[in-house]
This record gives C-alpha cells, structure tokens and sequence, in this order.
C-alpha cells in the first residue's frame, strides 16, 4: 500500500486541496465577485492541482475523494478547523468557488430548521454518561443499571431514529446523556440537547468552530448541571445543561497553532483542558519556520473559565537550531501534542495524558509519552516515554524539506489513559498505542506492568482512539489497515481484541469479513474507534461500516447492522452512513446510540448518528 502521511491525510480527506504551497500570503478578492469558471480553475491550478490530479498524486486524495464532501465542510475546515492556516491565503469568496467546483455542490450557510420537542419532557439532572469514557477514569464501561440492556436482549436491538448532521461529512459527536436527554457536539460547532427517546431537539447552542471531543458535566453550588466543553479554535465553554444558556466562555490557546481534538475533564472545581498543535501540518510548507509550538494541559477555573496552570508537554522554548535544505530557519525542541482527554485520578491527586510525537529535533523524553501530574499544580510526578526519538511532520511524506533527520513512526498516544482496579485488588492504568502495544502501567510510579502487541501498529494505529475495560478484560480495537509506522516483519492484525488485564494474554480476537468491502471504496475490514463495554457485552463500531455487538467473554457475534446506507432522519436532513472511526458508542436505558460516517483518513464519509432500540 502506498503511504499516506496520516496526520496531513487527516486534514486532506476533511479538504486537503491547499496542503501544497499557496502561491500569495493575502488575497482581496471581494466577497461579493462574481468569479469565473477560468479563474477558479486557475486557482484550483496554481494552488491544488499538483497535490490532487492524477488520482492523488504527493499522497494527497484524488477529486473523487473530495468530491464526496460538501462545501460547508471544506469551507468550514478552511476557516475554523485543521486547514485554516492554509486557508488563510484565500479569500471567502475563492474558498467557496473551488468548494463547489471539485463537489460539484451549491454552497450554502442556510441551516434547516430544527425539529424543537412540541411536548416539555421533564428535566431530570441525573447524569448517566459524560465525557470522553462515561466516568472521570475513562474506563469505557456502563453499568447494567444504566445500560438496561444484557446479552440476552442484544440481538433484538432495532433502528429507532435517526439524526442527521447538515453539510457534515465526518461524524465524531459523543453524546452526554443526563436523565432523558443527550447533548452533543458537531462538525461546524453546534451543540444540540436532544430528547433521546425522539430524537427532538430542547435546544441548540452555537460555538465559534468544530466541537471534536464529548462533553464533561459538573452540578455548581446552586444544584444546576454546568456542561463543559472546548471547539477546535480552543475556545471553551461552560453552559448550564438545562437550557443552553452560556455562562463563561475562554480562549485558551496562547500559539496560534493549538486547537483542541480531546475532551476536558472536570474534577474539584478545575477543568483541564488538552491541546494539540496543528504545526504538524503546516510545516508541510518548506518556507515554515519548524517547529516551536508543544502540546499543552491547561486547567481553568471551572466556576470562571480563568486559567489556574499551565503544562507545557516540552518544557524548554524551542530555539533556532539549523536550517532546512532551503535556507529556511529550523527550531527545537518541539511538538508533543495532546490529542487526547485527560484522566482524573482523585485518590492520587493526578491527572493522566497521553502525548504525541515530536515534530522537530532534538527528541524530547516526554514524547509518545504517559504522563502524571499534579491536579493542583501541573507538576509532573512521573513521565513514562513508551518510543524514544519519534520526531514526524507531515512534510516526511515525500521527504519534504522540514521532515526531522532522523524521523520517527509517528505512534502516538491517541486514547485516554485508562485508571482501572485488577481482580487482585490493585489499581492498574491501562494505554493503547498506536505503535499496536497495550501497556500496563503501576499509577505510583509509571513503570510498565506488562506490554502486548497485538498489531503491526503505525501512524493510524494500532490502537488509536481508546479501549475498555472491567477490571478483568481489557477490549481494544486495533487497526492495522495502514501500512507507515508499521513494527517491521510484523504482520497486520486488525479486529477488536480482548486481554487478560492481570498479564496482556490475548483471551478472543475477531476481525471483520474483508468480503464486506469488496468494490467499496474507503472500506476498510478493521477497528479504530474506541469500543463501550456493558456487563456481557462490547459495543463497537469498525471501517466497514458496521455496528456490533460481542460477547464479551468469547467474542462472538451477538448482533450486527451495516449502517453504510441512506437515511430517512428525525430533524429532515439527507444523511447516509459510513465507516464508523472516533468515538465509542454510547449505552443508556435499553438504547445504543452510534455515529456513522468518517472521512478524514478516506474513509467512508456519512453524517448521521443512530438510535436503536430493543423491540
């Protein structure tokens, strides 16, 4: 398989059209022209076609990848998501103009109109799911008594509703479900409250960009349930879960290269929040100045939004250390993203992260890293580095100019670490990697317990968004479908996997048909997201489109449903699934709610998420 740089294909299947140098730094082209079919064509010319004609060419999607998106999204990715840097070189005008020549769509910003509950359910502040992995350890597991649902009932699980995202093209939500109602995040910022019995709509709040992660709940003094939750442009919001009412909202970022693609986490009155750094990508331009930014846990106060500390994964500030081939400025240390959401140990008074690789040289100790720190402070306690020396970008697809010499696999760190206690009584951290390694971690001291492999990894994993687990089985979905960062002479060894927590032996394996993908394309016979454990039960979701159910202690089939089809949703918007990547589904009072849909690695693209039900 030929290789396609993860991180910028991430952001190039969203719209790539712009990861090859833009010809100007401004543009002044009025909103209001009127541009013509020769001009658009020399913009797609002089600033995309060298990436993306000849069926993708440079490792960037062919137009007929591109093509299945809508405008909204590539202009909204253009202007508030990973490709605003590229973007910025463009003007609104010229960015819808190429949007709707290569998806041969009508842009619009007009929004449907939103199908409000015409009866007032009422509102019960009982939060049954919140964040990233349903409690503040991230374990990924739901108790029967907010399931509703067991082995035996699985297999007569129905579709119920269906709800459809407008415009959208890679669906990532993780809903919240509090008493009778679920609240969730989109791909352009907004924030619904639905009932999650219908599917109607309570209200809807706007954020300034793509809500990427879930959504973390606290109750304040006054008994009210506070929601909080961070967009892509690292702003970050707390609003009161009944009403969508806006209470404080805080920019965070303090290097115009952070976002946010993680959850926060609440705990004691701080909200932690974890920032990448999108100079991953824009190092892919030879005349960038590589790199300076790191990645970064900001805790604020959760009754303010002001800033109490801050942790800057590579401690030092990058400093001028060479130059590329030419001639522009290189600096180091840097990189270290946080990708993903913390884990809050309150026993131990620590907060848990994973890091990302460096994106310039010198390497760093505290790359592709767990890492424990102080809840209060910031401190590190202890830093546990699983590979030395990884430093990647996303110029290294061809060698570019600013790729770091050496460069490493890019194996992140992409899933929250896991807190959990052992059948023996003792608490244990568990972490999947992108590199194919489960770890097994000591929370005191961050020595490794045991280490598995389970897949040949590499830089779409391996283990990518997250597991679950017990305490007795830890279930991880490993990819395996992309060949770069692979372990060499290692074979791939994708599926969803289940490991005895007390010593990483491989208890049942089970991998898709790979017959279910034959002449689709984007369809891939292998997990990434994160799964959802209930008692008896693993709910997840792969690449080919698929929603299961496993039982839990053998891996067999309990119930499958190919959502890869059109539509008919709740709220009238066309929507079709797709390949199933990101988040775990969502378990609660006999329903299962997943997402379908996800292009960013060229996948299959969808936008709906899903609601079944038990007949």
């Amino acid at each position: 398989m030929k290789y396609i740089c993860p991180k910028l294909t991430a952001i190039l299947v969203v719209f790539s059209l712009f990861s090859c140098e833009p010809t100007r730094t401004t543009s002044e082209t009025p909103m209001t022209e009127v541009l013509t079919e020769e001009v658009v064509q020399g913009l797609f010319t002089n600033n995309c076609a060298s990436c993306h004609m000849d069926n993708g060419t440079n490792q960037a999607p062919a137009l007929f990848q591109l093509s299945m998106l809508s405008p909204k999204s590539v202009v909204a990715t253009l202007e508030t998501g990973k490709m605003q840097v590229q973007g910025a070189v463009l003007s609104k005008a010229e960015k819808i103009a190429i949007a709707e020549m290569i998806t041969n769509k009508k842009y619009s910003e007009e929004k449907p109109p939103l199908n409000y509950c015409s009866e007032n359910v009422p509102w019960v502040s009982q939060v049954k799911y919140s964040g990233w992995g349903g409690v503040r350890e991230s374990t990924g597991f739901i108790p029967a008594e907010n399931a509703g649902i067991n082995k035996e009932s699985v297999p007569s699980l129905k579709l119920k509703w269906a709800f459809g995202f407008d415009g959208g093209g890679n669906t990532r939500t993780k809903p919240t479900i509090i008493g009778n109602h679920m609240i969730f995040g989109s791909e352009f910022g907004e924030v619904y409250c639905l009932n999650k019995e219908t599917g109607c709509v309570k209200w809807m709040f706007e954020a300034d960009a793509n809500i990427r992660g879930g959504i973390a709940v606290n109750q304040d003094n006054n008994g009210d349930l506070i929601l909080y939750f961070a967009d892509f442009s690292t702003n970050t919001y707390a609003v009161k879960a009944e009403t969508g009412e806006l209470l404080w909202k805080s920019f965070v970022r303090n290097n115009a290269n952070n976002a946010v693609s993680g959850t926060p986490a609440y705990h004691d009155g701080m909200l932690y929040v974890p920032l990448t750094s999108m100079e991953v990508v824009a190092a892919g331009n030879e005349n960038f100045e590589c790199c300076k930014s790191s990645g970064q846990v900001v805790a604020l106060n959760s009754t303010t939004g002001e800033a109490v500390w801050r942790h800057r994964v590579v401690s030092e500030e990058a400093v001028e250390n060479g130059v590329n081939s030419i001639g522009t400025k290189r600096f180091g240390p840097s990189g270290a993203p946080v990708w993903s959401s913390p884990t809050v140990d309150a026993k131990r008074g620590v907060l848990y992260i994973g890091t990302g690789e460096n994106y310039s040289n010198p390497p760093t100790l505290t790359s592709d890293a767990i890492q424990a720190l102080d809840l209060k402070t910031g401190a590190i306690k202890w830093s546990f580095q699983a590979t030395p020396k990884d430093a990647y970008i996303s110029a290294c697809t061809e060698g570019g100019a600013n790729c770091p010499d050496p460069s490493g696999p890019d194996v992140d760190f992409g899933m929250a670490p896991i807190l959990t206690t052992r059948p023996d009584g003792k608490e244990v951290l568990v972490v999947g990697q992108k590199s194919g390694v489960v770890h097994s971690l000591d929370p005191d001291t961050g020595n490794p317990i045991w280490q598995e492999r389970i897949g040949r990894g590499g830089a779409l994993g391996g283990i990518h968004w997250g597991m679950a687990t017990d305490g007795k089985l830890v279930y991880a979905a490993n990819s395996d479908w992309f060949e770069y960062g692979g372990e060499p002479g290692v074979d791939p060894n994708p599926g969803l996997f289940a490991l005895d927590i007390m010593t990483g032996k491989v208890v049942w394996k089970n991998t898709p048909d790979p017959a279910l993908c034959e002449g689709k394309a984007g369809c891939y016979n292998s997990h990434s997201a994160a799964p959802t454990l209930i008692p008896g039960v693993v709910f997840a979701g792969a690449l080919d489109g698929h929603a299961r159910a496993y039982d839990a202690a053998t891996g067999e089939i309990l119930w499958d449903f190919d959502t890869n089809r059109e539509y008919e949703t709740i709220n009238g918007v066309e929507a079709r699934g797709g390949s199933i990547d990101g988040p775990a589904p969502v378990v609660s009072d006999g329903m299962v709610y997943f997402n379908s849909g996800y292009a960013l690695f060229g996948e299959m693209p969808g936008n709906v998420l899903l609601a079944f039900e038990l007949e």
